[in-house]
């Protein structure tokens, strides 16, 4: 049946709002194919582009590989068709292919190197930085079993500038941290690793805590690791995607001395295997398993019968743990195999054979309590509650039963039973809509958004809160519920990058003002700033100048040191939307008084986290505008101070850059070499900034 392009244009809108899976996949591809159909290029173009990111992010990496491919390939032909955002996307889409391809044995090794030199004659042609490429490199290092050349590509990495093309501040150390940890460096793993467990990208925090599992253990940091565990294990359990990091913290179990919380976890996973994301993934999981079931084994419970939970309609048969084990460890060897073939090594093989084997490292480390010792805890109690729920059904006391569903959906949840939890709570909103106050209604909707963000389907848990907020009367708002600002913070989290979310915000940040909860207000308007889609108010819609409109009205006030920290990023915010539609001084007024709050803050609390580096950030920006202004002492100043503020913080050459420019302005060449010498710095680096 062929589509019109209107019909297209819906159901690729549609395809926002889906949660990842086949479905999703399957509009994506029916778009394109329409699309291709009708003579769409500009139209498919971004349809692939979007379906390269959907893919990569959930556990369809193959499937990146054609739309990517077919994206480059369009883009090659005819260059003037696209604009400079497709070109840069297409960019950071490479480092999504070379860290993918690598990891499928049928690949050969040389379509990586290619990719990869592919990639830095791209990146060098656009004037970009080669940190990207010198990361990507190390990575494909260590993956094919030369961890110190990896090391090497990573100490000339420190030593390259950072630019937007660069992975974010999580990602790097942890790509780092892995190669540290198979040299046997783990005090230094875990110096780089620590920094980053504060990340919030898409990828963090789960991946640098599954990176420093094993460091930890190692030195003798259970309770750190413990807590790594925790963490990671928080936001793998909903995103079959993350099936390599799951193996991590499998092996974690066999080595800290809990093989019956791994075992709970491969009872619960399994499945993932029938969708593994990459072979790699795939051999990783079933070795790390082994690890786990030959710790059961060796405690004389091998004939242990495993029962699998029912997933998309199917459930694998019943297995004892000794049969298990026997199929995973020929899995692993087989999949190591065709790797150690491919790559013209045994690396893979060794350092498979190394997990399976892998056992307790010192004493072992408690964990809080596991699913399975939970359930085992909560069988009573779930077994209680239904009958209660069974018996208030009978005696016709449909809101009596209700409550005893949400009671009955908070213990399974605790228990981690997600599908049964959310089964409860739908049956129990039903009845309290019917038969129960408002209030209770609105509530077990928050338990529902609830179960989804334990589960990771963020999807689901955004259209929950959507319709908790859209449909609760605040009149009938129950203690139990979040306040509205709080809620529309905790959807203008799960909403990403987009109008939505940023209206969301700036409901959240007025909530807050009129609560008299000055911090959380001021931070849900940075939020609102930074998480808009669109540039400088020139181009802005409604919500943007409303946005901004709320902006001046808090700022236009006296400065706030009490908040400085919130302040400051509303102040940042601001200054970057005026920069962008060329309202120079606005941006420098507003960024001379976040200077202000951060030296204040530092003179009274030297220590106060994060303060120096936003100082460094913020002196370096107010000298970049006090530049486009032509006010060169100024500049000068700034930048100076900058340099001095970023010493030691890891972020001097940016100040360094912008304080060379300011010092050939005014003749100082040969003190503008030295800068140069000793932060490498080139004249294509001086070019590029001119430019921007």
């Amino acid at each position: 049946m062929s589509r019109t392009e209107r019909e297209l244009r819906e159901l690729f809108r549609s395809t926002h709002v889906m949660p990842d899976g086949a479905a999703r996949f399957a509009a994506l591809e029916e778009v394109i194919r329409h699309a291709d159909a009708l003579g769409l290029v500009e139209f498919a173009f971004d349809v692939r582009m979007e379906a390269t990111e959907v893919f990569q992010q959930s556990w369809a990496p193959a499937k990146a590989f054609l739309t990517f491919s077919w994206c480059l390939a369009a883009y090659d032909r005819e260059p003037g068709r696209f604009d400079g955002d497709h070109e840069e996307t297409l960019l950071w889409q490479f480092k999504w292919m070379v860290s993918s391809v690598h990891q499928f044995p049928e690949i050969p090794l040389g379509r990586s190197a290619d990719l990869l030199d592919d990639m830095e004659r791209r990146y060098r042609r656009g004037g970009h930085s080669p940190h990207a490429v010198l990361q990507h490199r190390g990575l494909l290092a260590e993956a094919v079993g030369d961890p110190v050349r990896a090391q090497e590509y990573y100490e000339q990495m420190a030593l390259t500038r950072r630019d937007a093309l660069s992975d974010c501040s999580g990602c790097v150390p942890s790509s780092q941290v892995r190669t540290l940890v198979a040299l046997g460096r783990d005090e230094e793993a875990i110096r780089i690793g620590e920094s980053a467990r504060r990340s919030g990208c898409t990828e963090q925090p789960q991946w640098i805590n599954s990176e420093l599992l094993l460091p930890y253990l190692r030195t003798g940091r259970g309770e750190q690791a413990a807590e790594a565990h925790r963490v990671a294990y928080r936001r793998i359990r909903g995103n079959p995607g993350d099936l390599g990091l799951l193996g991590a913290n499998l092996l974690f179990c066999a080595q800290s001395g809990n093989p019956a919380r791994g075992l709970d976890l491969i009872e619960r996973h399994l499945s993932w295997l029938d969708r593994a994301r990459t072979p790699l993934a795939e051999m990783e999981f079933a070795a790390a398993a082994v690890a786990v079931l030959s710790a059961v084994e060796a405690g004389g419970d091998g004939t242990l019968l495993l029962r699998f939970p029912t997933v998309e309609g199917r459930r694998r048969p019943d297995v004892t743990v000794t049969g298990l084990a026997a199929e995973l460890r020929e899995r692993a060897l087989g999949l190591a195999a065709r790797f150690d073939h491919r790559n013209g090594n045994a690396y893979q093989t060794t350092r498979t054979g190394e997990w399976m084997a892998a056992g307790p490292i010192g004493e072992p480390v408690p964990l809080p309590a596991s699913g399975t010792d939970l359930r085992s805890r909560s069988g009573e109690r779930v077994h209680r509650l239904t009958d209660r729920v069974a018996a208030l059904v009978t005696a016709g006391d449909p809101a009596g039963a209700a409550r005893a569903r949400v009671e009955l959906a908070e213990t399974l949840l605790a228990a981690e039973r997600f599908a049964e939890a959310v089964e409860a709570a739908e049956e129990a909103v039903r009845e309290l809509d019917r038969h129960g106050p408002p209030g209770e209604a609105a509530a077990c909707r928050w338990l529902l958004a609830r179960i989804g963000l334990e589960r990771g389907e963020r999807g689901d848990a955004a259209e929950r809160l959507r319709q908790l907020l859209d449909e609760t009367d605040d009149a009938d708002r129950p203690d139990s519920l979040p306040s509205r600002p709080d809620l529309e913070v905790r959807l203008g989290e799960l909403l990403g990058y987009r109008e939505e979310s940023a209206a969301r915000y700036l409901a959240a940040a007025r909530g807050f003002a009129a609560a008299g909860r000055r911090a959380d207000g001021l931070g849900a308007l940075a939020q609102a700033i930074g998480r808009h889609p669109h540039g400088g108010p020139e181009s802005a819609t409604g919500l943007l100048r409303d946005i901004l409109t709320e902006a001046r009205t808090v700022l236009d006030g006296a400065p706030d040191p009490a908040h400085a920290t919130e302040s400051v990023a509303v102040l940042r915010g601001y200054a970057d939307r005026m920069r962008a539609t060329g309202r120079h001084g606005e941006a420098a007024h507003r960024l001379a008084t976040a200077r202000t709050l951060l030296e204040q803050r530092l003179a009274t609390d030297p220590a106060a986290p994060d303060t120096a580096e936003d100082l460094a950030d913020v002196l370096t920006e107010l000298g970049q505008e006090h530049l486009h202004l032509g006010d060169h002492a100024a500049a000068e100043e700034a930048a100076r101070a900058a340099l001095t503020a970023a010493e030691g913080l890891g972020l001097s050459w940016d100040a360094a850059l912008l304080t060379v420019r300011v010092l050939r302005l005014r003749g100082a060449t040969d003190e503008a070499a030295d800068l140069m010498a000793t932060h490498e710095i080139t004249e294509e680096d001086l070019l590029e900034a001119e430019e921007d």
